[in-house]
């Protein structure tokens, strides 16, 4: 049955409409993720490098064309769990999901690390492609002892410093709150590792007083007293078209309040709340079909590129496609390497 799901939901894509994301890179190829669909919001195969169109800050790019049909680079995926105390109520759902990785977001040719954190930061597995191994990590994940600490950036740094010998794509998954709770690592130091390493960040966030509430008590092992403040969910999406130069202040203002959101957009990935187990299956499904449903354009940077540079794609002759890309890119100056 979780085949068939995993073959299900690599085929479909809900709809999605295009956002502004900048990244970075450190090599002399500019890799930019691509998901094409039609107005219905199903996914797009089968186009070629000349249905598509990129410009660099205007200028015309040769352009060469991965897609899911002929092999994409293996994933390297960690998934990072926050697991203090108060995470308990969505530890119990969290717990449940690790049959779900490989099929639908590593594959069998991608290999998944777990790591978890609240006042410290503990690898439960570093990669592997073993099925076993990983579902084992995921279901034996605890609640640690401090009750409201979770070291969100500094295992976002770490994980990214992690991946830095990885081949293939990167790609981050972080379910925990929202917010970070005693890090030493700053929004701007987690964005400067993941930007440099080329990860791509994903966030499953959660409320614990509203995980706590529909959390049933026969599911815990020991008494557990819920959290006594409200925490409530968060507001609504910020608007997902902005102007070129507003994208990067917006991000540096939502890093303030929504360190997963804002890094998710920085980096092109997606964030998502979820307060049931079920809920947290339907975003790991919503994540594979995301990982999955890119195309992956390459063309060589342009010399003396440092700096900031806006990335348009275009499918000239299908314009009734709708096209979700990254927008920008940041190429470091000197040396590519």
């Amino acid at each position: 049955m979780m085949r068939q799901v995993a073959v299900c939901l690599l085929s479909c894509l809900g709809g999605i409409t295009a956002q502004d994301h900048p990244f970075r890179v450190q090599t002399n190829v500019v890799q930019v993720p691509v998901v094409v669909t039609e107005k219905n919001g199903r996914n797009v195969d089968g186009l070629a490098a000349r249905d598509f169109k990129v410009l660099d800050n205007g200028v015309s790019q040769p352009v060469s064309v991965d897609d899911f049909s002929s092999g994409l680079a293996p994933i390297s995926l960690v998934i990072a769990v926050q697991t203090s105390g108060i995470s308990l109520p969505a530890l119990v759902g969290i717990r449940r999901i690790g049959g779900m990785i490989q099929p639908l977001i590593t594959g069998l040719r991608g290999e998944a690390a777990v790591v978890a954190f609240d006042s410290r930061i503990k690898w439960l597995q570093d990669f592997t492609p073993d099925d076993g191994e990983i579902r084992d990590a995921v279901k034996n994940l605890d609640a640690g002892p401090a009750m409201d600490q979770a070291r969100m950036l500094d295992v976002i740094a770490e994980a990214a410093e992690r991946m830095q010998e990885r081949k293939g794509r990167k790609v981050l998954l972080v379910i925990s709150e929202s917010r970070d709770r005693g890090s030493e690592t700053t929004f701007q130091q987690a964005m400067e590792a993941v930007e440099r390493q080329g990860v791509e960040v994903f966030g499953a966030h959660y409320s614990a007083y509203a995980t706590s509430l529909l959390t049933k008590p026969a599911d815990f092992p020991v008494a557990y007293s819920p959290p006594t403040a409200v925490d409530p969910l968060d507001g609504p999406e910020p608007p997902s078209t902005i102007d070129f130069l507003a994208m990067i202040a917006e991000i540096g203002r939502l890093g303030k309040t929504n360190a997963v959101r804002a890094l998710t957009r920085a980096t092109g990935g997606s964030d998502y709340s979820f307060t049931r187990e079920h809920g947290l299956e339907n975003v790991i499904e919503r994540v594979g079909v995301e990982v999955h449903s890119h195309y992956v354009l390459s063309f060589p940077q342009p010399g003396n590129a440092a700096g900031v540079h806006r990335i348009d794609v275009l499918l000239p002759r299908h314009s009734n496609l709708i096209i979700r890309a990254r927008r920008t890119y940041w190429a470091d100056g000197g040396d590519a390497h």
